[in-house]
């Protein structure tokens, strides 16, 4: 009879993400995935498969886990500016349970250029963000919100860039100060209507 497993399918790739996120991928060797984990080779092989599958399990993942955050983080009686400076504030200034930096931004600067399945998955994970930033503009141009004038498809795209900027700049822990004036100056693009 074959022996249970004694680890947490989705602890496991908590734990894996965050070790990706400190060494990056190509750093981390497989007997790494194995000391950080403390379980034994064969059943991170039975469980995950190799590196790399192991590393596309832990992206899909993560952006499961960002965009449930997003939607958790997120009230209807919010304005348009709150909403959006509670997405940024998120990313810049992680909670001790989130891992710091972005795994999808490692994975563009890392690994997109030479994996096209990695490529596919960072591109459709930045498209989904941009296509959620729409839908929020959308709703605050319908509520008056924003003035009816404003291109929120051009807007949307400025702030998905911003925001992966964000990402990467918290990897270099930047004073509060810093990154809290950026982000204040980022989002005085929403011009929002007092009409």
């Amino acid at each position: 009879m074959a022996r249970a497993k004694t680890f947490d399918y989705e602890e496991i790739l908590d734990q894996v993400t965050t070790l990706f996120l400190e060494k990056g991928y190509d750093n981390t060797s497989f007997q790494d995935l194995v000391d950080h984990l403390g379980i034994h080779r064969r059943s991170i092989y039975d469980t995950y498969g190799d590196k790399k599958e192991l590393y596309l399990k832990s992206l899909k993942k993560y952006a499961r886990f960002v965009n449930q955050n997003y939607f958790s983080l997120l009230k209807d009686s919010m304005t348009i500016t709150e909403k959006f400076e509670t997405i940024f504030n998120y990313s810049a200034f992680p909670k001790k349970d989130c891992p710091k930096g972005c795994l999808f931004v490692n994975s563009a600067t890392e690994l997109a250029m030479r994996d096209k399945e990695i490529s596919i998955l960072v591109e459709q994970f930045f498209e989904d963000t941009k296509r959620f930033f729409e839908h929020l503009l959308s709703m605050a141009q319908e509520k008056k919100e924003l003035a009816p004038e404003t291109d929120i498809y051009t807007l949307a795209s400025y702030l998905n860039n911003a925001l992966i900027g964000i990402r990467v700049l918290v990897r270099c822990s930047p004073a509060e100060k810093e990154l809290t004036n950026i982000i204040s100056t980022t989002l005085s693009v929403l011009k929002v209507n007092h009409n």
